[in-house]
């Protein structure tokens, strides 16, 4: 839209509008362009679905896809199926709203090279006349102002009437639409259920409308309105509902991407640790696998790709829909509504249900690692593709019990962490000490014997070597020799659960200012961030990952590693995706989430998007009071129970 201009001395405007500024409601200024030639319509012709296109524009399209009468095409935009009427698309209806509408916007356009239509000198206008749509020069402006017959009518500037201000005035000096009959104005709608049109007076007269009930235009343009503003809320919601459809089929579309490269990587990571003795063979199954991942893969891709053309054809039709019936409302003259209303309507009845925003799922292929290497079967040996939702059990490869002879009191194992040597270190809070065993469960040495007041949470520090220990509301560093060497985040008030990055940032959460605060191995703090939990407890971190078990909320927060939050899981419950007081939790190689569910005796796993797989461990296979839990160097999954059970699984992700 051009700006608003002002007038010069000598009382003319300067402020024109070229063709492609369209002036008017901001909602109506790209409705006048036909979506195939870009250009303003010409004889706009109207589609079931309320999409418009030129006469020319829509007749050609339909000759090109050899599509003639009585045959069905569909809607170039929205692909609606539509029907050509049986003598061509003349026949279409002619969209009167548009044409009403291109009228209304061309009456508030100057264009630079317009000239005063009251006189023959060529001057340069200053106004316009509404009642009269003509554009005049100054002079004339003042004769126009002084003649009786015109001294009442409305002079505007070019700026006046782009800024909508005379909009109301504009519409008032259309003339009404006549009878094709008798030329009188249509000011009455026939009720009659075969007529349900407009008429003017000498219609009702006549013996085609003779005893029909007749109603003022007006007063059913009123009705028309109302119905029409009933639908639309449904309309919105459906909307809505089209564009969250939208972005989950995205969201979907690039978590498929990202699941294919992670099952590749995994097989590829496999193929690595058999390939000393089998290397033709597992290649050649390998490349199997990779083919199987691909197919479906670009299956369900393609699923995605149709439900997201289609969805946003859908979304497109809505849209249309809704800025049509706006217009029309917002335009509210009576002929417009009243020839317009019944294919509205009809349109937008159809759109009343609210679509599902739901995607379709799939079988989501994921590496099933053999539990021993067997040559004798390639399969077995390598591992097959398991897909989410399928239950697949875990296998207990180990277990032993971290309670010692010497220990005065029943062990009460709150935390668990693995070192770089597969070495088990568990923290015995009513035993006051750290215990050390290798994979196989023999004591290789105590730490913190008379210097733990109650131990609860671990970390092992990679760079050091040395043990980080929450003991009741301090950071306790122990050395090699099982001595406490440093404190640790003297600052914090109440820190809870510790954690290192792969990156070697080591993370801690503390009650008091609800946050995860961020430190160097040596203590220096770098950042902060709000882990938004009502008792944040334990913390574990991934490549890609963050979580933070809340057992108070029965939830687990997930924070990318700048802190920035990216899902939430879990709510009270014992069914699946339910926790009840989740405390351990750590992040395999694959981004997945593993939570102990204290309370209700299980382990969960969970996808790195937030959302339930399955349990790996439950009170069936004879877990008790899951506290702890941590990955060994083999992928395997460590669980330690509160009185003192160490048990290793192999499971599959």
């Amino acid at each position: 839209m051009a700006d608003a201009g002002c007038e010069t001395a000598n009382g003319t405007c300067n402020a024109v509008a070229t063709p492609n500024q369209q002036p008017g409601s901001a909602a109506w200024q790209d409705l006048l362009d036909c979506p195939v030639c870009h250009d303003a319509f010409t004889d706009p012709k109207l589609l079931p679905c309320l999409h418009t296109f030129c006469r020319d524009c829509l007749e050609n399209s339909l000759k090109q896809s050899a599509i003639g009468p009585g045959q069905a095409f569909l809607c170039p935009i929205c692909k609606n199926q539509c029907t050509v009427p049986r003598r061509g698309v003349d026949a279409l209806k002619t969209n009167i709203f548009f044409v009403t509408l291109q009228e209304f916007t061309d009456r508030k356009l100057c264009t630079e090279d317009q000239t005063c239509d009251g006189c023959d000198k060529g001057a340069k206008v200053a106004r316009k006349c509404t009642e009269c749509n003509d554009w005049l020069c100054v002079k004339c402006c003042t004769l126009h102002a002084r003649v009786k017959l015109t001294k009442d009518h409305h002079l505007f500037t070019p700026a006046e009437l782009l800024s909508g201000d005379c909009d109301e005035l504009l519409k008032e000096s259309f003339e009404p639409l006549m009878c094709s009959n008798h030329g009188e104005p249509l000011r009455l709608y026939c009720a009659q259920q075969s007529c349900q049109a407009p008429i003017c007076t000498v219609c009702k007269t006549t013996l085609g409308h003779d005893g029909h009930v007749a109603v003022e235009l007006d007063e059913q343009a009123a009705l028309e309105a109302h119905a029409v503003a009933a639908l639309t809320p449904n309309l919105e919601d459906g909307i809505s509902a089209v564009k969250t459809r939208i972005a989950n089929v995205l969201r979907d579309e690039k978590m498929t991407n990202h699941v294919r490269k992670r099952v590749h990587r995994a097989i590829n990571e496999r193929l690595e640790e058999v390939v000393e003795t089998v290397v033709r063979q597992v290649g050649e199954y390998a490349e199997s696998l990779h083919h199987e991942v691909e197919v479906i893969a670009k299956k369900h891709q393609k699923t995605l790709s149709t439900q997201l053309n289609d969805s946003k054809h859908q979304l497109q039709a809505m849209l249309v829909a809704d800025r049509l019936t706006r217009a029309l409302l917002d335009f509210g003259r009576s002929e417009e509504m009243v020839a317009m209303a019944h294919d509205v309507r009809e349109r937008l009845h159809a759109f009343q249900s609210v679509p599902d925003t739901q995607v379709d799922g799939w079988r989501q292929p994921r590496l099933n690692p053999a539990s021993e290497l067997q040559r004798e079967d390639i399969a077995l040996l390598f591992g097959t593709l398991t897909f989410a939702g399928e239950v697949t059990r875990s296998v207990l490869v180990h277990a032993f019990s971290a309670r010692l002879d010497d220990d005065t009191r029943t062990p009460a194992i709150c935390d668990v962490a693995v070192s770089d040597d597969n070495d088990v270190v568990v923290v015995d809070r009513d035993n006051r000490t750290v215990k050390v065993f290798d994979s196989r469960g023999n004591l290789r040495r105590v730490a913190g014997k008379h210097e733990l007041r109650a131990p609860n949470r671990i970390a092992l520090l990679r760079r050091t070597g040395n043990l980080l220990v929450k003991d009741e509301k301090s950071l306790k560093v122990l050395g090699p020799d099982g001595a406490v060497v440093a404190r640790f985040a003297e600052k914090l008030q109440q820190p809870v659960g510790v954690a290192q990055t792969p990156d070697g940032d080591v993370l801690v959460t503390d009650w008091v200012s609800g946050a995860v605060h961020v430190f160097d191995e040596l203590g220096a703090a770098l950042r902060h961030f709000p882990c938004a939990c009502e008792a944040a407890g334990y913390v574990a971190a991934g490549a890609g990952v963050v979580a933070v078990t809340d057992w108070k909320q029965d939830q687990v927060k997930m924070f990318a590693r700048d802190g920035g939050f990216r899902y939430q899981y879990g709510r009270t419950g014992s069914g699946p995706g339910q926790l009840d007081h989740p405390y351990g939790v750590c992040v395999d190689r694959y981004g997945h989430v593993i939570v102990a569910d204290t309370w209700n005796n299980r382990v969960h796993l969970v996808s790195e998007d937030g959302k339930f797989i399955r349990f790996l461990v439950t009170k069936d296979d004879g877990l008790q009071w899951p506290q702890g839990v941590a990955l060994d160097r083999k992928g395997n999954l460590v669980v330690v129970e509160q009185h003192g059970q160490v048990k290793i699984y192999k499971y599959i992700a």
